[in-house]
């Protein structure tokens, strides 16, 4: 991992601390539903792995989520998100019983 990609995860972390920050200053943890993963691949593996090489991931994560059903309903969003180029957050939301109003 080089200097740079350390930065850039410390940036990252921090942004993220001010995130869960934002959410407890509010004393919204019971209405936020939030999970984030953010991670940079080792850059040298990905150009000529071979087989049995690992690629390292180094990677941060916070989620805010007080269920496995709330889990559920996050991975639900993110995956029809990323199945639907044109998806509409409000169709999706309803489909799952959430109403942004």
């Amino acid at each position: 991992m080089t200097s740079k990609d350390k930065q850039f995860i410390a940036e990252v972390y921090d942004l993220v601390t001010k995130i869960e920050g934002l959410i407890k200053s509010y004393e919204y943890e019971d209405r936020v539903m939030s999970s984030m993963v953010i991670g940079v691949l080792d850059v040298d593996l990905l150009e000529e792995p071979e087989e049995g090489d690992e690629v390292q991931l180094r990677s941060i994560f916070s989620y805010n989520l007080d269920s496995r059903d709330e889990l559920e309903v996050i991975k639900e969003i993110m995956t029809h998100q990323f199945d639907s180029e044109d998806m509409d957050l409000d169709g999706l939301l309803g489909d799952l019983g959430i109403s942004l109003n």
